[in-house]
Parts: structure tokens; C-alpha cells; sequence
């Protein structure tokens, strides 16, 4: 079963409980654990790098993609905490912190906003909370996507990103002035959008297409939060002293 099929109620719980389980299990097997299984995640087919937005290339599998992003995202962690600690406590936290990334990386290109609203609003949840929430995790690839564009207007206007450090701050300044207006510009269309389709809070909406939710997923959703409640008691009573 590919990512794109689960419920999004169990996309959410699998990118919550393994960042859980990363910090409550004993490090650095623990960490190791959560976090091979979440690298392991972004090669399913289900993580579709154009959810991410950030595209695809024709010499590497489309999983590929979403590991390398989880994985260059998660390797300035590893030298930041490499410079403050020693060795172990570095390999500790940057396997938990490696997980957390591969985590939600992997959630943002598995998981729908369309389908996560569906299914939020089919469980009775605010409409206004479902928006917010497919919202977020929509801005990052949505503000890459419209960043490329931009890139690529300033170079057919003979703006180069390239060379030292002046011509990269000009670069710059030129690509995060039109991102920022654009972005802002994006902001009032869409609330005259949702005002215009009657998105006001204490209003229920009814749900055209909401996905599927079996019985499987919903006790293997449950049976994950009781993982990490089980984890968390047994790691707190062996932290206690007798």
C-alpha cells in the first residue's frame, strides 16, 4: 500500500509517532531505529517528489528524490552539532533530529492537502483548522515552486546568481523582494476566496470525495499512539530510581 492511499490520519500518525519514539528510545539505538525507518519511508512510492515541489530528475527514481532532500535538509544538523558536542551526544541527537526531518519530509510528499482537508471535515473537525493546517503544509513547496519561476524570470532579464559575494546579495535581493509581494499578493486572493465559497467559522460543510478510513488503519493508528505511551511509562520507570 503506497503513501498516496493511506488515510491521511495515518500519514499523520506514522510522521508523529516516529519522531516520538526517535526521543523516547534509548539513544542511540533507538534513534537509529526510527530514523532508518523514516529514510526508508521517502523511497516508498507513495512520496511523489511533485508534492514537494522539488521536481524531479530523469536519471534518478522519483523516491530518490524526496531521500536526497530529506537527507541534504539533515546534514547541516549533524555539522552544527558536531561543533558543540562530543561525538556520541552528536550521533544521539542528530539521529533523532535526522528522523524529525525524514519525517516530514516524507509527510509533505506522500500526504494531500485536498485529502487531508476531506478527511478532517469528514470527521468533524472546523473547516477553518483543516485549511490551516493543508495550508502549512502546502506554503514550503508552494513558495519553492513560485521561487524557481522567479529565478528564472531574473535570468531571462540577464540577472546572474552566480560569482562572489555582492553579485549573490544582489541575486538575492532581487529574488526575495518579488517572492515576498507574491506571496503577500497570494494571501488576498485567497481569503476572497474562501470568503467567497463560505468558509466561515461555525458553519459544517459537507465533504464531497472523503478518503476511505478502514477499521485496519484506525486500530493500527491507535495502536501507535499506545506504542508510544507503552515506550514513554517503561522509559520513565527505568529512568526512576528504585
Amino acid at each position: 500500500m503506497t503513501g498516496l492511499r493511506l488515510h491521511p490520519f495515518t500519514l499523520l500518525a506514522i510522521a508523529g509517532a516516529l519522531p516520538a519514539l526517535a526521543w523516547i528510545l534509548p539513544a542511540p539505538v533507538g534513534g537509529a531505529w526510527t530514523a532508518a525507518v523514516a529514510l526508508a519511508l521517502t523511497l516508498t512510492p507513495g512520496a511523489s517528489p511533485g508534492n514537494t515541489g522539488i521536481g524531479s530528475s530523469p536519471d534518478r527514481r522519483p523516491g530518490f528524490v524526496v531521500f536526497r532532500t530529506a537527507v541534504l535538509t539533515a546534514t547541516p544538523f549533524w555539522l552544527f552539532l558536531l561543533l558543540l558536542h562530543d561525538v556520541p551526544t552528536t550521533i544521539a541527537i542528530g539521529l533523532r533530529i535526522t528522523t524529525m526531518v525524514a519525517s516530514f519530509v516524507w509527510l509533505v510528499a506522500a500526504l494531500e492537502p485536498p485529502r487531508l482537508v476531506e478527511a478532517m471535515i469528514a470527521a468533524g473537525w472546523s473547516a477553518s483548522v483543516a485549511y490551516l493546517l493543508a495550508a502549512t503544509l502546502s506554503a514550503v513547496p508552494g513558495l519553492k515552486t513560485r521561487a524557481q519561476r522567479i529565478v528564472e524570470a531574473q535570468r531571462c532579464r540577464g540577472l546572474s546568481p552566480r560569482g562572489g559575494i555582492p553579485a549573490r546579495l544582489r541575486a538575492l535581493r532581487a529574488l526575495a523582494l518579488p517572492l515576498i509581494l507574491s506571496a503577500l499578493h497570494e494571501v488576498d486572493e485567497r481569503a476572497l476566496a474562501l470568503e467567497t465559497r463560505g468558509l466561515v467559522p461555525g458553519v459544517r460543510r459537507t465533504p464531497l470525495a472523503p478518503p476511505p478510513d478502514p477499521v485496519l488503519e484506525r486500530a493500527a493508528r491507535w495502536a501507535l499512539l499506545l506504542a508510544c505511551l507503552a515506550a514513554l511509562v517503561r522509559r520513565l520507570i527505568v529512568a526512576s530510581p528504585t
